[in-house]
C-alpha cells in the first residue's frame, strides 16, 4: 500500500514508517514539527493546515485542505494519523482507509472546546462504525482514555522505535538521570540530563550510561519506548511511590502532562464529561493514580524488565546491587518476542485497509 500522512510529531509516525516500509508498503510523510532535524528532515511547508492554523482545524478548513490537496493525494491507498488525531478530518471526503493512531491524549486541540470536542467524537465513531477509520493506540492509557470518551474499541500496537538503530552498552560510569524534576539526590551514581549534556546528543550517547532513572511526566513516551527497545536497564518509581511524589512535589513535572488540561493551565475537568474517575480531573491525586496504573512503565506484558523503586534510598540500593547485564540481556529476549507480536498486528491492520 502507498499511505499518506501530515504529522506534528516526529517520532509515532518514524516508528510506524519504520514498520511499514520493511513490510512492503511506503509511507510519504509531510512534517510541521520543528524537531524534523532529529531525523534529518526539513520541516515542510504546508498550504491551508501548518504550525499556525492546525488549532483552529474544522469542517470548514477540512474542505479547503481537500481542495487544495485532492490532486495530490487522490494517488494514495489510505492514510496515516497520529498526532494529531483530528487531522484525520482532513481526509474524510477522499474515501479512502485512515489509520488513526493515539499516542497523546486524542482531542488536541479540542479539550476547552465541548461542542467541537463533542463533534470530533461524533465523527470518530461514525468513521470507525462505517469501516473509515481503524482506531488504534500506541499504549495502554491512551486505549482506555481515547475509549472512555468515545465509547469505541481502540486496540494497542506498542511501539517499537527500531528507528534509532543503537543499542545498550553501559559503557560508562554513571547513571542518567532523565526527568523534569530537578535532581536533589546527594548520589555520586547518579548525572542529570541536563548536566551530562550541554548542548545536543545522541541516542546512542544516552544507551552508554549504565542506566537510566525516571520520575515520568507522562504516561507514555516515545523516550521510553526508544530506550526499552534498545535493552537499557530503566528504573521507575512504583505506583504507591509515584502517588506518594506527585502529592508531595506538585507542579514539578511529576505526571504534569497526563492532561491537556493541566497543560494549558485549564479547569480540573473535563469539558465535555465529569466524573470522579475523569482522566483530566487532575487535582485529585487518587484518580490521577488510579489512571496511571496504565502507563507504558507499569505494563508488565509490554515492559516487564522495568526496575522499580519504592524510596530514593530504595533506588540507591538497586544502583548498587542490580545485576545490569542480566536486566538488559532478559529485555533483547523480550524484545524478539515484542517485535514479532507488533509486526504481526500491524500486518492484520493492513489486511483491513
Amino acid at each position: 500500500m502507498k499511505l499518506f500522512n501530515l504529522d506534528l510529531h516526529i517520532s509515532v509516525i518514524a516508528d510506524i514508517k519504520n514498520i511499514l516500509t520493511e513490510q512492503g508498503h511506503t509511507i510519504d510523510n509531510w512534517c510541521l514539527s520543528g524537531h524534523s532535524w532529529v531525523f534529518g528532515k526539513e520541516k515542510d511547508s504546508v498550504d491551508v493546515v501548518n504550525q499556525n492554523t492546525w488549532r483552529q482545524l474544522d469542517e470548514n478548513l477540512a474542505n479547503k485542505f481537500y481542495e487544495r490537496y485532492e490532486e495530490d493525494l487522490k494517488e494514495y491507498d489510505g492514510f496515516v494519523v497520529t498526532h494529531t488525531p483530528c487531522f484525520s478530518m482532513l481526509y474524510e471526503k477522499f474515501n479512502k482507509p485512515i489509520i488513526v493512531v493515539a499516542s497523546t491524549r486524542y482531542e488536541d486541540p479540542f479539550s476547552s472546546d465541548m461542542l467541537k470536542w463533542m463533534k470530533f467524537n461524533k465523527y470518530l465513531q461514525n468513521g470507525i462504525d462505517s469501516g473509515q477509520i481503524i482506531p488504534l493506540s500506541n499504549n495502554k492509557y491512551d486505549s482506555a482514555y481515547t475509549e472512555y470518551f468515545t465509547n469505541r474499541k481502540w486496540p494497542v500496537i506498542p511501539s517499537l522505535c527500531e528507528y534509532t538503530n543503537s543499542k545498550y552498552t553501559g559503557n560508562k560510569e554513571k547513571f542518567l538521570y532523565f526527568s523534569k524534576l530537578p535532581l536533589n539526590l546527594n548520589n555520586k551514581n547518579l548525572i542529570s540530563k541536563e548536566e551530562a549534556f550541554k548542548s545536543g546528543y545522541s541516542w546512542q550517547d544516552l544507551y552508554d550510561y549504565r542506566g537510566i532513572v525516571h520520575i515520568p511526566y507522562n504516561a507514555s513516551t516515545m523516550s521510553i519506548f526508544e530506550q526499552y527497545t534498545a535493552n537499557v536497564p530503566l528504573f521507575f518509581p512504583s505506583w504507591e511511590f509515584l502517588g506518594k511524589l506527585r502529592e508531595e512535589v506538585k507542579g514539578t513535572g511529576v505526571l504534569s502532562e497526563t492532561s491537556w488540561n493541566q497543560v494549558h493551565g485549564l479547569n480540573s475537568n473535563s469539558y465535555i464529561i465529569s466524573g470522579l474517575d475523569d482522566p483530566n480531573n487532575f487535582i485529585n491525586n487518587q484518580n490521577i493514580m488510579e489512571w496511571a496504573k496504565l502507563s507504558d512503565f507499569y505494563d508488565k506484558e509490554n515492559m516487564p524488565h522495568i526496575q522499580h523503586f519504592d524510596s530514593f534510598e530504595h533506588l540507591n540500593f538497586l544502583l548498587e546491587h542490580v545485576d545490569l547485564k542480566e536486566v538488559s540481556k532478559k529485555m533483547e529476549e523480550h524484545n524478539k518476542q515484542r517485535r514479532r507480536e507488533v509486526y504481526d498486528k500491524w500486518r492484520r491492520v493492513l489486511q483491513k485497509c
